[in-house]
């Protein structure tokens, strides 16, 4: 017996971007939306640092400058 009450949602490792949400809701019958743990919190903090410290990275100093 299904019970209509019950709100199914998709929850995962693999499911990690809107892309990848939209993919699976839109080959899913069922599925009312996305429950996003790490991929809301951890995920885009862990990139944003990344691309910061790429971009220190390529600081010079006044020094490296004169050369």
């Amino acid at each position: 017996k299904i019970n209509p009450q019950v709100i199914v949602l998709c929850h995962g490792g693999p499911i990690a971007e809107p892309d990848d949400v939209q993919y699976i809701l839109a080959r899913t019958h069922g599925i009312k939306g996305f429950f996003g743990a790490s991929s809301m919190e951890r995920l885009p903090t862990e990139i944003a640092l990344v691309e910061k410290y790429k971009t220190i990275q390529t600081i010079r100093t006044y020094k490296e400058r004169l050369k």
